[in-house]
């Protein structure tokens, strides 16, 4: 995965795309899977978005969300560990 990506796109529910600015990506060892956090670029929003990274046999890249509860709730315990660490530094 891009670490570097300041911002993705994404297709929004109407089929347009949508610039969304990428606040952190991170991996979960245990699933053995990434994902990336974003918000709407250039709105103050307060929510942020969890997808998950994936890579086709192709070498094509997508996000999709997560449907899994218990993958979610993992995720997001793990996003706010993230968030908690940088705070401390």
């Amino acid at each position: 995965m891009v670490k570097e990506l300041e911002f993705i796109y994404l297709l929004n529910e109407e089929g347009k795309e949508e610039k969304m600015k990428v606040i952190t990506f991170f991996k979960i060892e245990d699933l053995n899977t990434e994902y990336v956090v974003v918000t709407p670029a250039g709105v103050d929003a307060d929510e942020a978005y969890v997808l998950k990274y994936i890579k086709d046999e192709d070498g094509n890249e997508s996000y999709i969300t997560i449907e899994d509860e218990k993958e979610f709730d993992l995720v997001a315990e793990t996003y706010e560990l993230l968030m908690q660490e940088d705070i401390e530094e």
